[in-house]
């Protein structure tokens, strides 16, 4: 990927007078870089060593049973879980992916960047059953902010982040 600067030169022979000619033109190209593309949670968790689907590699730079933060899980758990309205795990979900991502080589935006430090900081002070508590209660300013997170994360793992990587065509 990069700009290059290609020389073009045109030659003629016109069929009529039998005249020839040539002009040169410098051209400058711009190759788009590899930016990666981006998977969802429902890629991450089929794609595991556990399957069902083809082990994706990525996973190895993280490990599947490895503890996911305060859950008292693993990642691979904590991906399998249902929400059932836990915001912990909508974030969760959203995160792990994005994680996944990043790892495969997807660069995140400032704004995505954001959203998942802030997130990590989340997943890192609280447990699930503490987020699970937050259901419910009308005007919850902490279970409000995790849902927007999760938000940012989905719509970059699903390719749609402004500036961003695209989904990956799988």
């Amino acid at each position: 990927c990069g700009t290059y600067t290609l020389d073009n030169t045109a030659t003629f022979t016109a069929d009529d007078t039998g005249a020839s000619g040539s002009d040169d033109a410098t051209v400058a190209v711009t190759v788009p870089c590899d930016t990666g593309c981006t998977l969802t949670p429902g890629y991450w968790k089929t794609h595991s060593a556990y399957g069902p689907a083809p082990y994706d590699e990525t996973w190895a730079q993280v490990g599947e049973d490895t503890a996911f933060f305060l859950s008292g899980q693993s990642w691979y758990q904590a991906l399998w879980t249902s929400p059932s309205g836990n915001a912990y795990y909508i974030l969760a979900h959203a995160w792990i992916a994005t994680a996944l991502n990043v790892l495969n080589g997807s660069p995140l935006t400032p704004d995505v960047q954001d959203a998942f430090d802030a997130a990590q900081v989340i997943l890192e002070t609280y447990t699930p059953a503490e987020i699970a508590a937050l259901k419910g209660k009308s005007g919850n300013e902490l279970r409000a902010q995790i849902i927007g997170y999760a938000w940012i994360l989905d719509e970059y793992n699903n390719g749609l982040a402004a500036g961003g990587p695209p989904h990956c065509s799988e």
